[in-house]
């Protein structure tokens, strides 16, 4: 008898205690985009061998929170780290969003330090403008030692250019910030100050007026001067 009690206190209580995990989940359906809430998520013990790959768990919660569906996601489904667009980087189609390149003969300046993820400002500057600019930014790099990563303030930019010359694109999501060889530029994992390569060509989301925008003024001249705002 005391066997038998034993057996069925295994299957039917302990069991279930012991051999389970807890998971993030869809409480309800989530659409593409949907920010991701306390209102739409919950946590669920399940059997660990019914957990997918790479689950996210309570311990996640900040990498989920706040953040953005990356596709649509059904009600129970688990959570990973593919279905969250941390960052907002995936474009919406809906909204007309796409990957746009900006290729390495439309920028001025770009400062060293610029990441993906990290929003950023345009600032159009005109033929007449751009030598004077650049050897103020070189005598500024020499000043700092040729820092690579020295960051190019809005205010430090209001004091380059005209004062009546304001950014022509604000907010701009950076989605890649690519080097020569179309790598990554990321921080070296040897050397923390140090990049993985030089700045050649950014990708940002984009749409029809943004990439207009930036057409219209590279296309007469005008040099694009890149400043981030903030880094996430």
């Amino acid at each position: 008898m005391l066997g038998v009690g034993i057996l069925f206190g295994w299957e039917f209580y302990f069991k279930d205690k012991i051999d389970t995990v807890e998971v993030i989940v869809a409480k309800q359906d989530i659409t593409f985009k949907d920010k991701l809430t306390a209102d739409n998520l919950e946590v669920k013990s399940i059997r660990r061998e019914n957990a997918i790959s790479n689950y996210l768990t309570p311990n996640d919660v900040d990498v989920v929170l706040n953040k953005y569906a990356a596709i649509d996601i059904k009600k129970g489904t688990q959570l990973y780290s593919k279905l969250v667009d941390t960052y907002n980087l995936i474009p919406n189609e809906k909204k007309g969003e796409f990957v746009a390149p900006i290729p390495d003969e439309w920028l001025f300046a770009v400062p060293g330090s610029l990441r993906k993820a990290f929003i950023a400002d345009f600032y159009a500057i005109p033929d007449e403008e751009q030598q004077v600019i650049q050897s103020i930014v070189a005598s500024d790099s020499e000043d700092e030692n040729d820092s690579e990563d020295k960051k190019l303030t809005e205010e430090q930019v209001s004091n380059l250019v005209s004062k009546d010359n304001k950014p022509i694109l604000q907010n701009i999501r950076v989605s890649s910030v690519k080097d020569g060889t179309n790598g990554e530029v990321k921080e070296s994992t040897e050397d923390t100050e140090q990049a993985t390569g030089e700045i050649s060509t950014l990708e940002i989301i984009a749409n029809d007026e943004i990439l207009s925008t930036l057409q219209e003024y590279t296309s007469n001249g005008y040099k694009l001067y890149v400043v981030y705002r903030y880094e996430r």
